[in-house]
């Protein structure tokens, strides 16, 4: 994220337009709570996918936020998760992720 931005506020530069600090940097991120620490080595790879336990979870908020995102767009798994973790990760997120994420 921060290479694309960098390239981003090159061009506003080049156009004589706003700053890259005065854009909202949003991305959709799919997110998905789990019971043990999943393998976070990125192998070079980009993905919207936040999958982990909740440490985990936030770390990764927290390190897209100091990359400049301002506005996540976070979803949880639609297919293949019961509704009632669904119903209880969104619980954790809004309670517990985004208030630690947001004072960092």
């Amino acid at each position: 994220m921060r290479v694309w931005l960098e390239a981003i506020g090159e061009e506003l530069d080049a156009l004589g337009a706003k700053s890259v600090d005065e854009l909202e940097v949003s991305s959709m991120c799919w997110f998905v709570i789990t019971d043990e620490p999943t393998d976070q080595t990125r192998n070079g790879k980009l993905t919207n996918l936040l999958s982990g336990i909740q440490e985990q979870i936030t770390s990764n908020l927290i390190e897209l936020k100091e990359a400049g995102m301002t506005m996540p767009l976070i979803w949880p798994p639609f297919a293949d998760v019961p509704t009632s973790n669904t119903l209880e990760d969104l619980r954790v997120l809004n309670d517990e992720i985004l208030p630690a994420v947001n004072a960092a």
